[in-house]
C-alpha cells in the first residue's frame, strides 16, 4: 500500500502538536480532533518556506462534518489508499 499523504486517502491521527483552537480554523468542529480519530485528506497546503499542511475532514456515520483541520506531516499516518 502507498503511504504517500495525498489527497483521499484515509489518515489516523497519530499525535497532536497544536491546541484544540489550532485545529479549527474554517470554524465548523463540533469538537477538537483527537488521538486515534480517522478522517479523509482534502487537500495539501504549501507555500515556499513553510512546511505542508494537510487538510483533513472527519464525518460521522451520517456524512456530517465533526471537524475539519490541517496537521502537519507526521501528526498523521495513512490507513487506507483511494
Amino acid at each position: 500500500m502507498d503511504k504517500t499523504l495525498n489527497p483521499y486517502v484515509v489518515v489516523r491521527v497519530l499525535r497532536l502538536v497544536g491546541q484544540a483552537d489550532d485545529y479549527d480554523g474554517w470554524g465548523v468542529n463540533q469538537r477538537a480532533p483527537a488521538v486515534g480519530d480517522m478522517g479523509t485528506l482534502l487537500d495539501v497546503l504549501a507555500a515556499p518556506g513553510v512546511a505542508d499542511r494537510y487538510v483533513v475532514e472527519s464525518s460521522d456515520g451520517n456524512g456530517t462534518t465533526v471537524w475539519l483541520g490541517d496537521f502537519l506531516a507526521d501528526e498523521l499516518e495513512v490507513v487506507q489508499t483511494a
